[in-house]
């Protein structure tokens, strides 16, 4: 046994003397994990990650051409510079340079801090929640580019997009530090200490829940209608008179991306703004009302908190927002109805969440107060 398992199992012993079920340790404690592999591999993935993210900023993103200009290669920082600089879109530019600059570096660092320092469980809890919630932001820029991408697509000599290696760095290294934070979540999941639940009595959420027992019913009903109208309308179309007048959706943009040889970019559009919202309603609806053990409950809101952080209409949302201030000058574009579905789809979604996710913590509360009282 090496020294750190050692000193690990040292850590996990004194954790399981100084907390009782239902409570939290006092004392600070570090990660700790019953296979030595975990003691390497978390660090190693934010590592790669990391460096990942460094070099995808040293490169361009994508390379655009438009008649009768010479070809110009945009990265991260370019943009953001334009942005300030030229256009004088400062709102867009710290945007941007926040969640696709300072950021992913912000949240490795926090990883990397959640991971090695001591702390109670509940804070590093928190940390990784909070963090969770903010990191598909991070891909703003890269769906502004396949926006971008997408339009170009029929438009010959006039309007031609290159998509450079930085695009591709910065995915992986995106959804690397996503994967690797998701992957934090659940072991931390583990080491948590709750009363035992599985002798309660199986229940609905939605019992006794006031008025939010219809409500939480109608908000899946409308968050599913807005979905699959803002999936199937145009949520943007070129104005300009010397471009083809496309318009796209949402689906006609994973189907532009396959055939124009992107395909890790329309697997990526399909996940994010159709396979995991589609997931994150289904699951809040299998949660809510099947009757389970409510032992179960905090495994359902675990998923329901994953699923969310894969969901990326609201990312996408603000990309449409962002293309029609940004990229109006370069592409002359309008907002279609789509777009306004898009906006319906973002807002009953995040009230959902809001509802169904209080309600199922509320009730977990009490079902482990209860649990704890009974011991």
């Amino acid at each position: 046994m090496d020294d750190v398992t050692q000193v690990n199992l040292e850590i996990k012993d004194k954790s399981k003397k100084e907390s009782r079920p239902g409570s939290e340790s006092k004392t600070p404690l570090a990660f700790h994990f019953d296979s030595s592999m975990m003691v390497w591999l978390i660090p190693l993935l934010l590592v790669v990650a990391l460096t990942t993210n460094i070099i995808a900023l040293k490169l361009p993103f994508l390379e655009i051409k438009m008649f009768p200009h010479d070809p110009e290669a945009y990265s991260i920082p370019h943009t953001v510079t334009l942005m300030w600089v030229k256009m004088k879109l400062y709102w867009v530019a710290i945007l941007i340079a926040g969640f696709s600059l300072v950021f992913p570096f912000v949240k490795l660092l926090s990883l990397f801090s959640l991971w090695y320092l001591p702390m109670r469980v509940s804070t590093r809890g928190r940390g990784l929640r909070i963090l969770g919630s903010l990191g598909r932001w991070s891909l703003l820029d890269v769906f502004v580019a396949l926006v971008l991408i997408v339009l170009a697509h029929e438009q010959g000599s006039l309007l031609v997009t290159d998509v450079r290696p930085g695009l591709y760095l910065f995915l992986v290294a995106i959804l690397l530090a996503m994967s690797t934070g998701e992957f934090m979540a659940v072991l931390h999941e583990k080491t948590e200490s709750h009363p035992k639940l599985s002798t309660t009595k199986a229940r609905r959420p939605s019992i006794g829940s006031g008025w939010r027992r219809l409500a939480v019913p109608a908000l899946l009903l409308g968050s599913l209608a807005s979905l699959l109208v803002a999936v199937e309308l145009p949520f943007l179309k070129i104005t300009a008179w010397y471009l083809t007048d496309n318009s796209y959706s949402i689906l006609e943009t994973i189907a532009t991306l396959w055939t124009t040889g992107e395909p890790i970019f329309a697997v990526i559009v399909a996940v994010g703004l159709v396979v995991m919202p589609l997931a994150k309603l289904l699951v809040i609806f299998a949660t809510w009302s099947i009757g389970r053990s409510p032992y179960r409950f905090r495994i359902a809101t675990l998923r329901i908190r994953i699923v969310s952080q894969w969901s990326m209409i609201d990312v996408f949302g603000l990309a449409i927002g962002l293309f029609l201030l940004e990229g109006s000058g370069m592409v002359p574009v309008k907002g279609e109805v789509g777009a306004w579905a898009l906006l319906v789809a973002i807002i009953l979604n995040a009230v959902l969440a809001w509802t169904a996710g209080s309600l199922l913590t509320a009730r977990l509360k009490g079902l482990e107060e209860e649990a704890s009282s009974n011991r």
